[in-house]
């Protein structure tokens, strides 16, 4: 490349050149016009001569050295582009996001490794340039990376996966190589990248274990759906399963309604061997299975279960088992058994699992086919049955238009009488209570009056009709109470009161009744309680029943227990089945109010559970009627049947309810009853907060009336109230 210094060298020397030989031939012509003599003529060439050369030698070496001036220019240039490139690949290196390494190809030797390749096999710098590459690989893979680096060295390039490094630390983790042959001139290096690829490794190879056991499961799947036969789905289920496996047996045993595990589908497994592995007990190793709902993996089946004594275990090493479920119920195991100790992977164990669980599926299918094949016969015979009653249907529709027709007018008469007996009861009572009013007046006038002088046996008579026209006017009263109850004419008036002032009114009037009997009646902190509303001669009427009907059960000597507490619907809730047989709808009407439920206990003979809601009811009396015994006092005597149901009638009346718990009736060993009455409190701003079911009152101790007390005076909270 020639120099702009270089170009004015070379003129001037051409110009010289071209003045020296016109000089010359100038001289020439001059000697030749003179006849000069040519030796002045070589004298004047010769110095001519010399003053070019030294002229020509001058501008040669001036050209050479700006030569070797540009050169030396160029020389510099080129090494600052070196180091620039120099630098650029230090950066392209340091910065690069894989890891590259640099060997010697004569001695394998590291030359060179970037930052990410220190930071990859955890050493410096330092720790790098000491080892070799195949230092850095795990003995396993040694074959691998030699044969890797002979192809580098014949073909130039070459790549590996899969190769097993190890770090500083010692971790292992599975890299990928890609290697190239670099001839620098004076040396060949080898340019490596390593890759981590480990989670790509792991990753790759599930999927490849997924893709297994898909094709398994689908190839499985597809032939099981071929048949809907329960039996022929197992069979073809458990030979795909032992093929795809490499297993030498097993089986299938399926839960029957009793819950034990009986064999279903075998290949290669003894009878025996069959009924051992589900025996019913805590060594089977499919009862555990089926107990933990888990696999069970065993490398030697003899030596690792209990059954090994047996000589049907013997020759049998690997085993592994898992459960069978559908909507989360186990409906059997499936087992492999192998001749040689094996120990199944993880990877085995997960596909086996994934088959276990859509054979349960396809288990569970089979099993609602076949019902619902059983269902369909049994339907389409429902349906014939039905077309062959349809007729007689349409018949019968006809028959029963014409019963329905004279059930409502047998209703409509049976309506009918009721008005009249009703009405015929109160007629009657009506009319009984003058001529009884006279009996009673007349034979009280001949008992009472001076005048009249009567005998022993004419003033019994006598006393005996006052006594039976008193009776006969209760049950008069007693009817026409009914009959206001039943026509919803009882007039209700409430007033505010205390229960504990009913009792002592009650009591105080059947103290007769009481010490006749030798009977013990018990009040339980009555006084603590709040105050509720209703009449008081209705409380007055429903108590004295309910103490007359338990004075007439109780034996002689037996106690009479009163208690009551406050009670609300979240309360009564747990025995809402024994207040639905009594009255089916009071719960659901209870809403948030508060009651006083009074009980009334006695230790007399029962109640049978099938008479507790008939005893409620008009007119019955408990026992057969030749067997009636009639009186207040005497015990299982008997009335006309209306005083509980006038206490039913009371009771609702104002919104409560009645009914009655015993555990059964026994004359011989007395079971006692207790009757519950439930009574709406009154609703006030000023009244305290109530005490609930269970919570303790502050009140008296319990007030106690038995044989020979005395009525208390006052209302005093003493320790004792006795009577």
């Amino acid at each position: 490349m020639s120099s702009p210094n270089n170009r004015t060298y070379l003129a001037v020397g051409w110009w010289g050149a071209l003045s020296l030989m016109g000089g010359l031939s100038g001289a020439f012509f001059a000697y030749r016009l003179h006849d000069a003599p040519f030796f002045g003529f070589f004298a004047l060439v010769l110095v001519l001569l010399t003053t070019c050369f030294i002229f020509m030698t001058v501008s040669y070496r001036r050209m050479k050295g700006a030569e070797a001036m540009a050169h030396l220019h160029e020389l510099m240039q080129v090494q600052r582009e070196l180091d620039k490139t120099a630098r650029r690949y230090r950066s392209l290196l340091e910065g690069a996001g894989t890891a590259i390494f640099v060997f010697s190809a004569d001695s394998g030797m590291l030359v060179e490794a970037n930052r990410r390749g220190t930071e990859l096999f955890g050493y410096d710098k330092e720790e790098m340039a000491r080892l070799r590459g195949k230092d850095l690989v795990l003995e396993e893979d040694q074959e691998k990376f030699t044969s890797l680096v002979h192809r580098v060295a014949r073909r130039g390039r070459g790549r590996a996966e899969g190769v097993a490094f190890r770090r500083k630390v010692g971790e292992r983790f599975i890299g990928e190589i890609e290697a190239r042959l670099i001839d620098l001139g004076d040396e060949k290096v080898v340019h490596a990248v390593v890759r981590d690829i480990t989670f790509k490794y792991r990753a790759e190879r599930e999927i490849r274990q997924r893709n297994r056991e898909l094709s398994t499961l689908i190839g499985i799947i597809a032939r099981a759906n071929q048949e809907m036969e329960l039996e022929t789905v197992l069979d073809v289920t458990l030979r795909e399963t032992i093929e795809a496996f490499g297993a030498d047996g097993g089986g299938i045993h399926l839960r029957d309604q009793d819950g034990k595990l009986r064999p279903t589908a075998a290949v290669n497994v003894p009878e025996q061997l069959r009924y051992l592995l589900a025996r019913r007990d805590e060594e089977s190793p499919l009862e555990r299975i089926v107990n933990t709902g888990s696999y069970l993996a065993m490398s030697n089946l003899e030596a690792e279960s209990r059954l090994g004594s047996s000589p049907a275990v013997q020759g049998w090493k690997g085993f592994v088992g898992v459960p069978l479920a559908a909507r989360n119920r186990v409906t059997g195991v499936m087992y492999l058994l192998g001749r040689t100790e094996r120990r199944f992977g993880s990877d085995e164990v997960a596909l086996f699992l994934s088959i276990a669980g859509q054979m349960g599926i396809v288990i569970d299918n089979a099993r609602l086919f076949n019902e619902l094949k059983w269902k369909g016969e049994e339907l389409m015979g429902s349906l014939r049955l039905l077309e062959r009653s349809s007729r007689e249907l349409s018949f019968s529709q006809h028959r029963l238009r014409t019963n329905l027709m004279l059930v409502e007018r047998a209703n409509q008469e049976l309506e009918r009488i009721d008005r009249m007996k009703s009405n015929f009861l109160g007629m009657i009572s009506h009319e009984f209570r003058t001529p009884l009013t006279s009996i009673i007046s007349g034979t009280d006038f001949l008992l009472s009056s001076p005048s009249f002088e009567l005998g022993s046996d004419v003033r019994r008579v006598l006393e005996m009709i006052s006594q039976g026209g008193e009776r006969l006017s209760e049950i008069v009263n007693d009817i026409l109470k009914v009959a206001k109850l039943e026509a919803n004419s009882a007039a209700v008036i409430p007033t505010t009161l205390h229960i504990s002032q009913v009792f002592e009114e009650v009591l105080a009037a059947l103290e007769p009744l009481r010490a006749q009997r030798d009977l013990t009646i018990v009040l339980a902190n009555l006084e603590g309680l709040p105050y509720c509303n209703g009449d008081q001669e209705c409380f007055r009427e429903i108590f004295t029943e309910l103490l007359e009907n338990s004075i007439k059960f109780t034996p002689d000597g037996g106690t009479i227990m009163i208690s009551a507490r406050v009670v609300d619907r979240d309360r009564l809730a747990p025995r809402g089945e024994v207040l639905a047989r009594f009255n089916p709808g009071f719960l659901m009407q209870a809403g948030d109010r508060s009651y006083l439920e009074v009980e009334v206990r006695d230790s007399g003979i029962g109640v049978g559970y099938e008479e507790q809601v008939k005893i409620f009811d008009k007119f019955y009396e408990v026992g057969d009627v030749n067997h009636h015994s009639s009186g207040k006092c005497k015990f299982q005597g008997k009335g006309a049947g209306l005083g509980l149901a006038i206490v039913k009638g009371m009771v609702e009346a104002h919104g409560g309810m009645v009914w009655v718990e015993s555990p059964g009736v026994d004359p011989d060993a007395p079971l006692g009853s207790a009757f519950f009455v439930l009574l709406p409190l009154e609703e006030c701003l000023c009244q305290p907060p109530l005490p609930l079911a269970g919570q303790p009152c502050s009140a008296p101790a319990a007030t106690v009336r038995k044989r020979g007390d005395e009525k208390p005076r006052g209302g005093g909270s003493g320790a004792e109230d006795t009577r």
